[in-house]
């Protein structure tokens, strides 16, 4: 039997040949880190990937013995040397993560509710400071150790606690007459916010159309059209300007519904 018909053979080759180019990826991701690029996730994409090269050396089978020393070994070399480097900048990924810590710790602390039974305004206040918090934590989490991101996490959320404990509070206070303004402020919203929608829709019409004339006026050589068109272009800009204005008014109620919302 000549070796290339050799079940075992093929088969071993694939999977030799699946490994090499599944570590040929792996190098491919090692540029940011050797580069040093300031890319928050190039240790953790190196670090997914080779475990998923981990398994394949565990589960291809059957592969020829020199094969998997050879890979294995261009493997591991991959790996230690990607560790030193990330051992290596450990101390300066600390320091930015302390950094990215205090920044959200001081978020999480201008969330914290004042003694007392806190108001309407100070629940709405303080819930933005919360929400950016935990906005701050998303946004950095990949650039952050593990103990500073624990520490952020928990303190967030034993402020939120506070916060949902402090709405239920309100809203067993004042249940019907609550619920009968939200009622009616969001339904304002959703009707201005239709109406802003088409409005601006119209005045792009308007717009657009009255775009036209004007280029259509640039090169008209018949003054009867031309008269027409000038005609039809102060109505287009009279309607621009009364839904510019419908605009304006719209807008003005609906900062005042949302507004009285977050008030509630």
């Amino acid at each position: 039997m000549k070796p290339e018909d050799d079940p075992w053979l093929k088969s071993a080759h694939t999977h030799a040949e699946l490994l090499d180019r599944e570590i040929k990826t792996l190098v491919s991701l090692t540029g940011p880190i050797r580069e040093d690029r300031p890319i928050v996730t190039k240790y953790q994409d190196f670090w997914n990937k080779a475990k998923q090269i981990t398994g394949l050396f565990r589960e291809l089978k059957p592969l020829a013995k020199s094969d998997r020393d050879l890979l294995w070994n261009q493997f591991n070399a991959l790996c230690g040397e990607v560790k030193e480097k990330q051992k290596a900048g450990y101390g300066s990924l600390e320091s930015l993560s302390q950094q990215h810590l205090d920044e959200i710790m001081k978020l999480a602390d201008q969330a914290r509710l004042p003694p007392g039974t806190p108001g309407i305004h100070d629940l709405v206040e303080r819930g933005q400071a919360l929400k950016n918090a935990g906005d701050t934590l998303g946004r950095y989490k990949h650039a952050m150790i593990a103990k500073h991101k624990k520490a952020c996490f928990d303190k967030i959320q034993a402020i939120r606690k506070t916060h949902d404990a402090a709405w239920d509070a309100v809203k067993a206070v004042k249940p019907k007459q609550q619920t009968g303004t939200r009622f009616r402020s969001r339904k304002n919203l959703e009707a201005n916010y239709e109406r802003l929608q088409k409005a601006v829709g119209a005045r792009e019409n308007f717009q657009i159309g009255s775009g036209h004339i004007r280029t259509f006026l640039t090169t008209c050589k018949d003054p009867v059209k031309a008269a027409k068109a000038k005609i039809q272009l102060t109505e287009n800009e009279a309607r621009i300007r009364d839904i510019e204005e419908g605009i304006r008014k719209l807008k003005t109620w609906i900062a005042e519904d949302e507004q009285n919302l977050k008030e509630q």
